[in-house]
């Protein structure tokens, strides 16, 4: 093992608990909420105006009203108005939440929903009980909202205003129901435990709200998944929880089927898929042209195949309008779990496209009708992020993007580009990220994006950088001038914590001359004496970029997180973007095809050497790293491949090897990372194309200082992952720390202060070489306390 007298360069001071409470002050999940009003989502009327909800300087709810014609904004209303207007009627106005606005030929008709709906006349502040019912939490509104849908004993409900609920499906069941949250979400057990009530699942409805689309997943054939909770809180005897869960090469994983029912008359279509293809779940139903809807279907096979599909809502006629082919991965944005990056548009047999065919990410126009490709729309050395909105009847597209000048291609641009061709145009492109409503996949759910306005004449801008608080503003679609600010974000909170923001800096991948960039939190007192342990603050996933490029997610990262905390305690805590993650052109991305984490870690150990002679602070000879879920592998697999290199490392909810991860074309490891198994699949053992990705492989090369961190009911990352590399270790002989905390799930690493603490104590113990302060965290928000 690493000794500590080995670190022979001492501390830039010595750590005390007044420490400790500065890096608590600015961690992730403390900051998380603190930065008011950061980002804006329009809720478009029909008269041309939107608006949308903020937050007041003591954190109360209000709606405020947007004029763009007029340039005007104005607060819908005050807290102590509404209070006042809906005293009388027996309720108040912090239970109620604005639910829509109608324009009326005098004023607005707003209503709230709450213990009752409640409708008030806007200016005029007159309000009553609706006589409307108000749909529930779990409720999956119609679009007008005068009906909606619900999930009671497999099957979906259909409720409509005024009338009693009816069964819209039959013949739901265990593990095969309709809109019913499957056991692959990795929330079974909350489920099971009635503590997560949602709407239907994978479910969305058509424009109209004639008809009703979504996935059938079937997990019946599916074996069992024990989860053992240790100390349940009731009783003294462990409790064994099972999901159904196919592992990667099993021979039954979950299948899947379309259905479509006209919510008028009950009428149920299914839709069978071709032998061994699957719905692309992240796409969800893309679009509908009247009674058609189209949607992505994908074939896991060699080549893969992805198409985009006609479904005839009232025949349940299947129809292939095109179709993509790759070697290695396909998908409808540059970041897999990304909203798909594709718009039909109704009455004009026409679609917008994204494709990576010529090995970028770019939009094409292409005529649903045959498939036929009518033209690329953009194209060059950088990739279309986001596909913002269609302006249909001016022929526009509007998109976000990155790199196209050359600069950092993780830092968003606006555009817009005519249907009709020709060059880009550019609306908002600078040093600063422009984030217009960018959002996850759809799962037959998801809302279309918001921030272009029906008319296609104004969008809605976040404009942010690491040193800049978020700043809202009304754009005009035609030549991106800035109309009105809407919000400036209130940073008080974050400020007053001692957050500071980070540095961004560009480097070189391990092949010597691909640009890949990183994020650097500096601790307060850097200088440049070499005295500054460095740590790899790393996910390692293929779905995402993780080192931020705006103030928000600076502030509070999804994952990992402990950055800002960690440079408090005095390490230099670095983020980088290496090959083998999404954002980037095709090869960058599939980097990590058959190669899980390694391409990235070759990139994480050349680029921390040039930061270690560009910050002359870091001492090389005390790296750590530490991640979390898939960053927990790659943590582990970082002192496994790179002894040398990497000293400490924290391994949470490590994803540790392969054959122990979820597999199947749903969402399975074999799909995600490639390796496509023979058939009958490998049953026993490790897939041949998966043994090299394997932690417990390379036990014995472990020599540093390595805690390996598990929550007992993690679904996301089965805990028997982390003692399967713990049993490895063992064999080995090889000394590590392994932390168990009860009762926990995958987000431990956001909300469990005794996992915070324990990582914090670790890394200045083995890497600073310094004896911990005796000082007591409190509970994280959110977390089992």
């Amino acid at each position: 093992m690493i000794c500590t007298a080995l670190f022979s360069s001492s501390p830039a001071h010595a750590l005390q608990a007044a420490d400790y409470q500065r890096a608590e002050r600015v961690h992730d999940s403390h900051l998380r909420g603190a930065l008011r009003n950061a980002s804006v989502l329009p809720n478009w009327l029909a008269d041309g105006r939107f608006w949308y909800e903020r937050e007041d300087a003591q954190g109360r709810r209000q709606a405020v009203l947007v004029d763009p014609a007029h340039a005007t904004r104005q607060i819908l209303f005050e807290s102590t108005a509404l209070d006042a207007a809906v005293a009388s009627l027996g309720t108040s106005g912090p239970r109620l939440r604005l639910a829509s606005v109608q324009v009326l030929d005098e004023g607005l008709r707003l209503r709230f929903s709450g213990e009752a709906a409640i409708d008030c006349q806007w200016p005029r502040w007159h309000c009553a009980r609706s006589q409307h019912a108000t749909p529930p939490a779990d409720a999956l509104p119609s679009p007008d909202g005068e009906a909606w849908l619900q999930v009671r004993d497999h099957n979906l409900w259909l409720q409509r205003a005024g009338t009693a609920p009816q069964a819209l499906t039959t013949g739901g069941e265990a593990g095969h129901g309709y809109g019913v949250l499957p056991d692959f979400s990795l929330r079974g057990i909350p489920r099971r435990q009635g503590r997560m009530p949602t709407r239907p699942f994978a479910v969305s409805w058509s424009p109209e709200g004639h008809f009703v689309a979504g996935i059938r997943y079937d997990e019946r054939a599916l074996q069992d998944y024990p989860y053992l909770e240790s100390s349940p809180t009731d009783s003294a005897r462990p409790r064994v929880h099972a999901v159904k869960l196919g592992l990667l090469g099993d021979t039954r994983q979950v299948r899947d089927s379309l259905y479509v029912i006209d919510s008028r008359n009950g009428q149920q279509r299914d839709i069978a898929l071709p032998e061994g293809w699957n719905t692309l779940s992240e796409g969800g139903v893309l679009g509908w042209d009247g009674g058609r809807l189209y949607a992505a279907i994908a074939h896991f096979g060699t080549p893969r195949r992805l198409r985009l599909v006609e479904i005839d809502a009232s025949s349940g006629a299947l129809r292939t309008v095109l179709e993509e082919a790759s070697d290695t991965r396909l998908q409808l944005n540059v970041y897999s779990y990304s909203r798909p990056a594709v718009a039909i548009l109704p009455g004009q047999d026409t679609a917008v496209w994204f494709s990576q065919r010529d090995g970028w990410g770019h939009l094409y126009r292409v005529r649903l009708s045959d498939g036929k490709v009518l033209r690329q729309l953009t194209r060059g050395q950088w990739a279309v992020r986001d596909l913002l909105g269609v302006d249909a009847a001016g022929g526009w597209a509007y998109f976000s993007a990155g790199g196209v000048d050359g600069g950092d291609p993780y830092v968003r641009g606006l555009y817009r580009v005519s249907l009709r061709g020709g060059p880009i145009q550019r609306l908002a492109a600078d040093d600063n990220d422009h984030l217009a409503d960018a959002g996850s996949g759809a799962l037959f759910g998801g809302r279309s994006p918001q921030a272009v306005s029906p008319r296609g004449d104004y969008l809605v801008d976040t404009v942010s950088s690491l040193a800049q608080p978020p700043r809202t503003v009304l754009r005009a679609s035609d030549d991106g001038r800035e109309v009105m600010v809407l919000e400036t974000a209130d940073d008080s909170a974050i400020v007053a914590a001692g957050w500071r923001p980070p540095r961004r800096e560009r480097l070189l991948a391990a092949d010597g001359h691909t640009p890949i960039f990183a994020t650097v939190y500096l601790p307060r007192d850097y200088r440049d004496d070499g005295r500054f342990p460095v740590i790899d603050a790393m996910y390692g996933g293929s779905f995402i970029s993780n080192a931020p490029v705006t103030y928000a997610e600076a502030v509070s990262a999804l994952n990992p997180v402990s950055r800002a905390s960690l440079a408090e305690l005095g390490f230099v805590v670095v983020s980088i973007d290496a090959r083998g993650t999404g954002g980037r052109d095709k090869a960058f991305h599939d980097s990590s095809f058959l190669h899980g984490a390694d391409v990235q870690l070759d990139d994480h150990v050349a680029a921390l050497r040039q930061l270690g002679e560009r910050y002359r602070g870091i001492d090389l000879q005390r790296v750590g790293i530490y991640g979390h879920s898939f960053g927990g592998y790659s943590a582990a697999r970082a002192l496994l491949r790179y002894p040398a290199f990497y000293k400490v490392g924290v391994a949470s909810a490590g994803s540790h090897n392969f054959q122990g991860m979820y597999g199947g074309a749903i969402h399975g490891m074999d799909r995600l990372f490639g390796g496509v198994l023979p058939a009958p699949a490998i049953a026993d053992g490790v897939p041949p194309p998966f043994a090299g990705l394997d932690n417990a492989a390379l036990a014995g090369n472990l020599r540093g200082h390595l805690m390996l961190v598990y929550g007992e009911l993690d679904e996301n990352a089965p805990p028997a992952l982390t003692l399967q590399l713990a049993a490895a270790l063992n064999k080995a002989q090889r000394e590590y720390d392994l932390l168990y905390l009860a009762r926990q799930d995958h987000e431990l690493f956001r909300n469990d202060a005794t996992y915070t603490h324990r990582m914090w104590d670790y890394f200045v113990r083995h890497l600073a070489g310094q004896q911990p302060p005796d000082v007591v965290l409190a509970p994280l928000p959110g977390g089992p306390g």
